[in-house]
């Protein structure tokens, strides 16, 4: 468990394991492997999350935890995307993952929607140009893309509604983690419906991806951490 206290220890041994599964990736003669690889990357933050986080609540606990399975899992069937099937149910898994990342992020304060409307003006106009850039080859997958995108877009608010509620270490690493997770999302969509071979793909695909939920996670146990430190020092 020495490796998974140790921050530098833990993100070498993490990134070390990306850039392996990018490599695999790579090269379609060992495509097998990659459901070692892939499974790995999200299997060693599950765990680091495990043995750092000092969740105050345990619907939260369960919350992340369900993420991280949730992602996993659609990395699993993601893996055998051009097999239909394995397609949608990898894109239901992510959706998921998503909405319990919404459900951790959320918290009880009010907001202003006339602050937030700058936001959203944004993110609706995100979430038109995407889908107007993809819609003619979307064919059957238009409502799965469409339902993903909205989820997403509702993760991204969730996230940005944080400022505040959280200390800045957290909120900045896992907005981090969120842009790098529109970054990824908008390849792979791309890549699918609209340039097979965009953006190189087969590299930044799973390299912003890996990013992505190293910092979400790191950030939420930064919240943590710094919430039970203030409990302690004013119990």
């Amino acid at each position: 468990m020495a490796l998974f206290k140790n921050i530098y220890l833990f993100s070498t041994l993490f990134f070390s394991v990306l850039f392996i599964d990018i490599l695999v990736k790579l090269n379609p003669d060992i495509l097998i492997c990659r459901f070692f690889s892939k499974s790995l990357v999200t299997t060693l933050l599950l765990v680091y999350y495990l043995v750092n986080n000092k969740e105050h609540f345990k619907r939260k606990r369960i919350f992340v935890i369900c993420a991280l399975l949730s992602f996993l899992a659609g990395d699993v069937f993601l893996i055998l995307h051009t097999q239909t099937i394995c397609f949608i149910i990898g894109t239901f898994c992510f959706i998921l993952g998503k909405v319990f990342y919404v459900f951790r992020f959320s918290n009880k304060r009010d907001f202003s929607l006339i602050k937030l409307s700058p936001f959203l003006a944004f993110c609706f106009v995100y979430l038109v140009g995407f889908l107007i850039s993809i819609y003619n080859n979307l064919n059957s997958y238009f409502l799965l893309i469409l339902l993903y995108l909205f989820i997403a877009v509702t993760t991204i608010a969730f996230a940005y509604l944080r400022k505040g509620e959280v200390n800045s270490a957290s909120y900045s690493w896992v907005l981090t983690g969120i842009v790098f997770s529109v970054l990824s999302d908008n390849i792979t969509g791309l890549r699918l419906f609209y340039d097979n071979d965009f953006a190189y793909h087969s590299i930044t695909i799973m390299l912003f991806y890996g990013l992505s939920q190293y910092f979400i996670v790191l950030g939420i146990i930064k919240e943590t951490n710094f919430l039970f430190v203030k409990k302690k020092l004013f119990s």
